[in-house]
């Protein structure tokens, strides 16, 4: 049954470039579960400036285009105000229902309802942040920190329904609109989950992302450089060099001979690095961001089977089982203990956990369709 076209609009790379395309990609996968044609408007970081949208084949079983990525304060205008690259999609899709918006600007949410308020389009958000954190000018940080308090405080005015990533999320909007709590979801049934496992000649830990300001990759160094010796550590995503140039004062921990870092690959090879270690590990401070967002790293590593030490932050602990350790804080002594007692216990490869498998949330996602789209069979 068609039941509608759900066009899924943000500021991703399609097809899985980033955290981002993997989510709403497999938000895509749940609406087309159920009946509806998802159709994807992402931004192309890597071609110079095009005007208009382009259709992209990525061969993903989805209709996906994209709009240039904005590198001007012109270009930023016309991406948060103007609508005619979504009207001009629309119009390829008559049969559009909603338009969801993946944590796209305060104004960017007013501008859609306004633009499409005498058609029967509902605008629905997805939101996984509330951050103030972005590259660029100080002025782009203060408009950047105005709009992430906008978004928090007042996201329910100007949508029909909200996709929210933790609980923290639900709390705030909760009764405001109907909302659904949907975690980073993945497809188990994808390749990207049946690689095989490589063997290791050592206990391997392993890290999984990019410099930045949530992740504490310098106290898991620094934690790791007084392990016994016998384990290795790959940091995948990052240079030596770049976690340098980020953290020039843990540049000694990164000449440990145990450590190895990879740089930036793939989805596709990073899963298969995960799915061969011995246990992946990230740390995150209780911040408001980090509490209020949800860590993918943490269900890509957890859907692996792999034991993961982390930090008690977002909802995590409603998933972690007897093979997850959560920090209660991340001082590199507690961190080592944890390692070495997880050395010790040396877990057997598990099964894929399902626990974040889109087809777990149908049920849910139908219920709040049902009412933010008054659609029942």
């Amino acid at each position: 049954m068609n039941r509608g076209t759900v066009i899924i609009t943000g500021n991703f790379e399609l097809p899985d470039k980033n955290a981002a395309a993997h989510r709403v990609v497999n938000n895509g996968k749940l609406l087309r579960s159920l009946g509806y044609n998802a159709v994807f408007l992402g931004t192309n970081r890597e071609e110079p400036s095009f005007s208009g949208i382009k259709k992209r084949e990525y061969g993903a079983g989805f209709d996906m285009y994209e709009q240039a990525y904005p590198r001007s304060a012109r270009q930023w205008a016309a991406e948060i105000f103007d609508m005619t690259n979504l009207q001009t999609l629309v119009s390829k899709y008559p049969d559009t229902v909603a338009l969801m918006l993946y944590n796209t600007q305060y104004a960017t949410v007013r501008a859609a309802r306004k633009a499409f308020a005498r058609r029967d389009i509902r605008i629905l958000y997805d939101c996984t942040e509330w951050s103030t954190y972005t590259e660029g000018s100080f002025l782009k940080h203060i408009i950047k920190s105005a709009d992430s308090r906008l978004i928090e405080q007042k996201l329910p005015r100007q949508c029909v329904g909200i996709i929210a990533v933790s609980s923290v999320m639900e709390k705030k909007y909760g009764g405001r609109k109907p909302l659904i709590v949907l975690p980073p979801l993945v497809d188990t049934e994808d390749p990207i989950w049946k690689q095989e496992r490589e063997k290791r000649d050592r206990f391997t830990f392993c890290y999984a992302g990019s410099p930045s300001d949530k992740d504490r990759l310098d106290l898991l160094l620094e934690a790791f450089s007084v392990l016994p010796d016998g384990a290795a550590l790959r940091i995948i995503g990052i240079t030596k060099e770049e976690f340098i140039l980020h953290t020039p004062g843990a540049a000694a921990f990164a000449d440990h001979a145990g450590i190895t870092f990879t740089g930036r690959l793939t989805h596709y090879e990073t899963v298969r690095e995960i799915l061969s270690c011995d246990c992946f590990v990230f740390l995150r401070g209780p911040t408001r961001r980090n509490n209020a967002g949800f860590p993918t790293k943490f269900a890509e590593a957890f859907t692996c089977g792999v034991p993961v030490i982390t930090t008690s932050v977002s909802d995590v602990s409603l998933y972690a089982d007897d093979k997850c350790v959560i920090l209660p804080d991340v001082s590199p002594a507690g961190i080592c203990e944890a390692m070495q007692n997880v050395m010790v216990k040396n877990y057997s490869p598990a099964a894929l956990r399902d626990a974040f498998d889109y087809k777990k949330h149908t049920d849910g996602m139908r219920r709040w369709l049902e009412r933010v789209l008054c659609k029942k069979d």
